[in-house]
């Protein structure tokens, strides 16, 4: 088993599976529980993953032990609920999966909850141990592309899957600036959910961040080229194009675009290695090296951003920052009747990843065919 820090996964799902990859290449990490409600989801995945306990429930995995480190892989809107019951049981960090969570009250209860206790907790901003954005960030620190002065994003999914992404990633190559005010505009005429939260059909903000950067975000404007990985920034002196494993460089001394492969396309943003870089930076931070890239106090800046987002179509101005709202802005727009529904009927970006115990035949079958975890959840959702 090896490894000087114990690990657990609550939610075995796709994202599970990366950290368990991650978990499985980290030398300093020996995954010890897994915990799941859905028996054949976690019987298949400690299988896989040679996982000695499993447990339905978080009750029970406390109950029975505590481990080092507990990865909260669970949907969105119950991520507060398992980084605060960790934090209570006494484990020594947290890994809980992005968005942090929605809206900033309860990531304020993750903050607190884990300062009170001792637990260190980082946010699965894994991108950031991606060789594209590290040499960005590298380049920007040189200077080659003189005074950033724009960063241009296109993504899709929803603002607060992929765009939490870009928004970290953005901060992340120009070394974390603070953000000053958030202009957002808001359309959401069919009844659209992601991960049972409801989100807009499409959006697109302006952020002034700090040394005068304006960050720009188009969601699901544009779907050709959107990306959770990927932006496009202008400098005084040049501009860089970056994704996870490739950037292009444009200034006076490239005589046209010059181009840096990093790493092949396999996996390069939510792959094994760059959830094991992620898991080991944090046993570093646990032994007392410096704070976690991934930190909580990084991650709810990119939290406060997208809820300003919400908050500036909501009150229809600028909204400056600090944010006072805790809630989530587009959930009172919808309530109080201010996004009319123009194409009736709720679905769900995410319904192929509900099933139950019912599925578990269909989903050995499948899993052991070698197909991902998204078709399977996909085949299963379609009834065969």
């Amino acid at each position: 088993m090896g490894g000087r820090f114990t690990a657990a996964i609550v939610g075995c799902g796709t994202i599970g599976r990366s950290h368990a990859e991650g978990c499985r290449l980290a030398d300093e990490v020996a995954l010890v529980a897994a915990v799941d409600p859905v028996e054949a989801v976690r019987t298949q995945f400690a299988e896989e993953f040679a996982v000695p306990h499993t447990y339905s429930t978080t009750e029970e995995l406390f109950a029975d032990q505590v481990p080092d480190i507990v990865i909260v892989c669970t949907w969105h809107m119950i991520h507060h609920e398992g980084t605060v019951a960790a934090a209570e049981a006494g484990v020594a960090a947290v890994i809980c999966e992005k968005p942090m969570a929605i809206g900033l009250t309860s990531a304020d209860a993750m903050i607190e909850a884990c300062r009170a206790n001792g637990t260190k907790l980082i946010v699965g901003h894994q991108r950031r141990f991606t060789a594209g954005w590290e040499k960005t960030r590298d380049l920007v620190g040189e200077g080659a592309i003189g005074r950033p002065l724009m960063v241009e994003c296109c993504v899709a999914s929803g603002f607060a899957n992929w765009g939490t992404h870009v928004i970290d990633g953005a901060r992340f190559v120009l070394g974390d600036p603070a953000a000053e005010w958030v202009m957002g505009a808001v359309q959401r005429i069919t009844d659209r959910y992601e991960r049972d939260v409801p989100i807009e059909d499409c959006c697109m903000a302006l952020v002034q961040l700090e040394s005068e950067i304006q960050l720009l975000i188009q969601s699901d404007l544009r779907l050709k080229g959107a990306t959770a990985g990927g932006f496009l920034i202008r400098g005084s002196e040049g501009m860089l194009e970056t994704n996870e494993r490739c950037v292009r460089l444009l200034n006076a001394t490239t005589g046209g675009w010059r181009e840096h492969v990093l790493a092949d396309g396999a996996g390069y943003g939510i792959g094994g290695q760059v959830h094991a870089d992620q898991i080991v930076e944090l046993t570093r931070w646990l032994e007392g090296g410096p704070e976690h890239r991934g930190s909580a106090a990084k991650a709810r800046v990119t939290l406060e951003i997208t809820m300003a987002l919400y908050e500036s179509a909501r009150r229809n101005k600028v909204i400056r920052l600090p944010l006072e709202e805790g809630g989530y802005p587009l959930e009172h727009m919808i309530a109080s009747g201010e996004l009319e529904i123009e194409i009736p009927g709720r679905y769900d970006l995410r319904s192929f990843l509900r099933w139950t115990d019912a599925d578990a035949a269909e989903y050995r079958r499948l899993r052991a065919s070698g197909l991902e975890h998204y078709s399977v959840m996909q085949k299963l959702n379609a009834g065969g």
